[in-house]
């Protein structure tokens, strides 16, 4: 354990003081900002349909107040990044904008802020091939909280970026493009499974340098919720990025090109991701078999149903070798809780075809399988944090003793600092499925069942290589073509077991029949929201 008068831990009180200034600014971008708190607001909003509220939103919780108007931005007019500035805009920034323009179906403006969100990993990807010792090595930025440090994108947001920056091109018509994103989305799992294993020796030798061992077996001792972290569907998981969805994606991309020898590898790794996935077992050693006539497509639907969950923090008290004693601190980690309420759509009915949806990722699961996988590292950051603190409070207090200014600003800097980190990309959905089948070109038909009614509209089916995006949100349906429109009514059969089981539960409550209470199946009011845009399926909240 370092000893609390070491020049290593003075030389850190001028960084640990500007640090707690920075975290006391309370300005937008601050490491004391609660970011799932922050985006609640703008999650409501998308799903009650008010994109343009939203990101409104957005862009009101990105404004520091150390920069404004010219200083915001470089001189070639695009906005400063955290690459450029510690006030610049961050990834997450980047992230939210982006799916929430791709939502308006604004796929050149989404694109672009996904390629400026794609251009912090890079750096973060190219820091890593030249120093990996550097990147890996520097516990130190993380002294305060793991919130200190730069956001580059969880593991699994990074490998998504990269699909959604597919999904844009292919959108736009840019299939070079697209083909780019594909190799880079391999590139990058590659990368970052180097990354975390050499990440986990480092925290390992920096144990065993300051003579501590934290286990996980004591962190679920002293209250955490591991059973979160130890479910059916997390342990089923290869790793905590990898998607089955980017690799299908893959596979459907260069089927359509003609290109099925660079197919099969695709739709092979999305069934070793997703063993139990019918749709892709039956692409594998198949691929260009079945084939599109004239005046059809083949269409792939993309159905995304939910939002990403929240990273939370919680304290845990655990024991910490301090001054030669081992003292009982409160500790903060992430946790993840799940969501099993996501509803997914069972099938779509296009054009009288009736096509399964099957699910190929589940992003809540996957969010805590890399929780599951990080934990280790995450304990011994903190474990050492605590130990880095406690010398600096000793020290403060031995030189000037209780209540100086030193004492008061290490105490402070203590406290405030001791939160685990919850950034995460919070409007990216919780659910991606598919359906795939191949249809006329033309103006088709569209219905499905939603958590609150039945989706029905029309959708246009223009050409061999046709995606249709379609986003779930509570109220909410998104269909991601231009000019979509449908309508949301409520589900007879739901309307109709609804007013059995109130009859049914009036009787058991009260001992006689009670009127049964009938909901009408009278087509929802579509209601546009503030901004005058007519939605895709809205549905007035009961």
């Amino acid at each position: 354990m370092p000893s609390p008068s070491t020049p290593g831990s003075a030389r850190l009180w001028p960084v640990l003081a500007v640090a707690t200034l920075v975290l006391l600014a309370g300005c937008a971008g601050s490491p004391l900002r609660s970011y799932n708190k922050e985006m609640q607001n703008a999650v409501a909003l998308v799903r009650s349909g008010d994109v343009n509220g939203a990101l409104a939103q957005l862009e009101a919780n990105n404004v520091s107040s150390f920069s404004s108007g010219d200083a915001s931005r470089n001189p070639d007019g695009k906005d400063k990044t955290v690459l450029d500035s510690v006030t610049g805009k961050d990834i997450l920034y980047y992230f939210e904008k982006g799916e929430l323009l791709r939502l308006n179906s604004e796929y050149e403006q989404s694109r672009d802020a996904w390629l400026q969100a794609d251009e912090i990993v890079r750096i973060w990807e190219d820091e890593y091939r030249v120093n990996p010792a550097k990147v890996i090595g520097e516990i130190g930025a993380y002294l305060v909280s793991d919130r200190v440090r730069r956001y580059d994108g969880h593991d699994y947001e990074k490998v998504f970026l990269s699909t959604k920056l597919m999904l844009d091109h292919v959108m736009l018509g840019n299939l070079e493009h697209a083909r780019v994103e594909m190799k880079k989305t391999f590139e990058r799992e590659k990368l970052i499974e180097s990354f975390r294993e050499q990440e986990y020796d480092k925290i390992q030798e920096e144990e065993k340098k300051r003579n501590v061992s934290p286990t996980i077996g004591g962190l679920v001792e002293g209250g955490y919720p591991m059973d979160e972290l130890n479910s059916p569907e997390v342990r089923a998981l290869k790793n905590g990025y990898q998607n089955a969805f980017a690799h299908y994606l893959s596979g459907y991309f260069f089927e359509l090109r003609g290109e099925n020898s660079l197919a099969a590898p695709g739709y092979r790794n999305a069934l070793a991701l997703r063993p139990d996935s019918k749709l892709i077992r039956d692409k594998v050693n198949k691929a260009g078999r079945a084939k599109p006539g004239p005046g059809e497509a083949d269409v792939l639907f993309v159905v995304e149903s939910g939002f990403a969950p929240a990273w939370k923090s919680i304290l845990i008290p655990l024991p910490v070798p301090i001054n030669k004693k081992r003292v009982v601190a409160p500790l903060s980690f992430p946790v993840i809780i799940a969501d099993d309420s996501v509803f997914v759509p069972p099938s779509l009915d296009v054009g009288g075809n009736v096509l399964p949806v099957e699910t190929l990722v589940n992003v809540d699961a996957l969010a805590r399988r890399q929780l599951k996988d990080q934990l280790p590292g995450i304990l011994g950051r903190t474990v050492i944090r605590a130990l880095v603190k406690s010398a600096l409070q000793y020290q403060a207090k031995k030189k000037g003793g209780s209540g100086t200014a030193a004492d008061v600003l290490t105490t402070l800097l203590t406290v405030t600092s001791e939160r685990a980190d919850e950034r995460a990309w919070r409007t990216l959905p919780a659910r991606l499925s598919i359906a795939r089948a191949i249809l006329p070109v033309g103006e088709q038909s569209i219905e499905f069942r939603t958590e609150n009614g039945v989706y029905r509209g029309k959708i246009m089916i223009d050409s061999q290589l046709s995606i249709v995006p379609i986003r779930l949100a509570d109220d909410f349906v998104y269909v991601g073509q231009r000019g979509a429109q449908g309508t949301m009514t409520p589900d007879p059969e739901e309307a109709e077991e609804e007013e059995v089981g109130e009859e049914e539960e009036g009787e058991d409550t009260v001992g006689v029949r009670a009127a049964p209470v009938r909901r009408s199946t009278a087509r929802r009011s579509i209601v546009p929201p503030k901004g005058g845009i007519m939605p895709r399926g809205f549905i007035r909240p009961r």
